[in-house]
């Protein structure tokens, strides 16, 4: 496995991310953003009640004394100053009367008659939200690399950011090869699959297929090289009769920089540098396609897109059932996440198009393990969803 991510990680450092762009937040979903996106305005913009009950100040707010409520403060509120020896009845997310510095809740008070007791004391500070305890105004709210989500998109919302600086979406051209595929002998299901795996990953996509022909798929190849950022070809990349990716980029000069991978399946995986556009060849045995992206090609898109984090995060679990093979490659499997927590493999055959359908990890079997019994603890990538 340590081989493997070595050649992963030499392709990644020859590529950069792509230019920037200005956007607007509204419509900015799934963008990464170029440059880190400052507050602003404080969130929350003003001290305030982080439940309903009744703002004090707490040195006269003694548990079994009453003061009277001078007011009512709901979200959303421009509440008077708290008097002096006054109570505010205050609900969640409302602002903090000037003078006010606790809230008690309402569990802990009783109000009868413009009046409140309360059941114990309260301390300076309680269930207050400080204004900018969250974010501060110009400070921080996402760094550069952060993703857009809903998430994101609801915390610049909060602290006012309209728009933002985020890196251009890569274009992604997706070659499928085969007379099979062109005549529609054999359903193009690996060009479904990695259009959908590149737009969750933020790139624009366009489908074409080509031939069994050299100077089709040459044709085809440098066509898409001209308008993408990244070609992936589908088939086409082993030594038969019909394999002909190699010998089309070697027709157009491309500079190939990998060839065959140790890993099982999607050994034959091929990458290359056509005129400035990344070239991913991927195997079309669809379990090996699949493998192959993320093993090599999603890292590529997400560098490219400038996420921060472009490889998936490593989870040590354990095996629910025995895997059995043989040293030399480093393998990986397809896996469900059983209830317990443990890994439950889902076959190992390349052309297999069910399991990673089922699947919810990539199980790492390091070139150097043989059989893995029952409980063995793996290294696994956990997937984005079914």
């Amino acid at each position: 496995m340590e081989r493997l991510l070595e050649i992963r990680d030499g392709l990644l450092r020859g590529v950069g991310r792509l230019p920037s762009e200005h956007r607007a937040v509204e419509g900015a979903e799934g963008r990464v953003l170029a440059e880190a996106a400052l507050a602003r305005r404080a969130a929350p913009p003003y001290a305030c009640s982080a439940m309903d009950g009744y703002a004090v100040r707490a040195v006269e707010a003694a548990a079994g004394g009453n003061l009277p409520v001078g007011q009512r403060v709901f979200a959303g509120d421009h509440p008077r100053p708290l008097g002096p020896g006054q109570a505010a009845r205050i609900f969640t997310g409302g602002e903090l009367p000037e003078g006010a510095n606790a809230v008690i809740q309402e569990e802990l008070a009783e109000e009868r008659d413009g009046r409140v007791a309360f059941r114990r004391a309260v301390r300076e500070g309680e269930n207050v939200r400080h204004a900018g305890e969250d974010v501060l105004a110009g400070g921080l709210a996402l760094p550069a690399g952060a993703t857009l989500g809903p998430r994101q998109l609801a915390l610049l919302a909060a602290v006012g950011v309209e728009a933002v600086e985020v890196v251009r979406r890569p274009r992604v051209v997706i070659l499928s090869t085969g007379d099979e595929v062109v005549g529609g002998r054999t359903p193009d299901s690996n060009g479904v699959a990695l259009a959908g795996l590149c737009r969750a990953a933020g790139a624009e996509v366009e489908r074409i297929a080509a031939p069994d022909r050299l100077e089709a798929v040459a044709a085809a190849i440098e066509a898409a090289a001209a308008r993408a950022d990244l070609v992936l070809t589908i088939g086409g990349v082993s030594v038969g009769e019909r394999d002909l990716v190699p010998a089309a980029l070697r027709a157009l000069g491309a500079d190939t920089l990998v060839h065959g991978v140790p890993m099982k399946p999607g050994k034959p995986f091929l990458f290359a540098v056509l005129d400035g556009a990344r070239v991913a060849g991927l195997p079309g045995s669809p379990s090996a396609c699949l493998v192959a992206f993320e093993v090599f090609a999603r890292p590529v898109l997400l560098t490219l897109a400038g996420a921060a984090r472009p490889l998936r995060a490593t989870l040590r679990l354990r095996l629910a059932e025995p895997v059995a093979g043989r040293p030399g490659r480093a393998r990986l499997i397809w896996a469900a996440l059983d209830e317990d927590g443990r890994a439950r493999p889902l076959g190992r055959d390349a052309a297999q198009i069910r399991g990673p359908a089922l699947a919810d990890l990539l199980v790492l079997v390091p070139a150097s393990a043989g059989d893995l019994g029952e409980g063995a603890e793996v290294g696994t990538w956990l997937l984005d969803g079914r």
